[in-house]
């Protein structure tokens, strides 16, 4: 995983100075840490859509989120 994403990455900052987001399929703090060190921007939508879906009913829902994303950031941080 890690090789293929540097590759597409770094073919993508020969072609612009932009900020690179990489997304799809990132989901635990693992895989946040590893990307987070390659790109300028991690996307987790997804992962977080499934989450609602799955607590929609829950009074808790932001809290069950707050408690996802929270690892996931602190993988950034790291």
């Amino acid at each position: 995983m890690a090789e293929n994403i540097s590759e597409h990455v770094a073919q993508i900052r020969r072609e612009t100075d932009l900020p690179v987001a990489v997304g799809f399929g990132i989901s635990n703090p693992e895989q946040v840490a590893l990307v987070s060190k390659l790109a300028d921007a991690v996307v987790v939508g997804s992962a977080i859509v499934r989450r609602i879906g799955r607590f929609a009913a829950d009074p808790e829902l932001p809290k069950r989120i707050k408690e996802f994303v929270q690892p996931l950031v602190q993988a950034v941080r790291r």
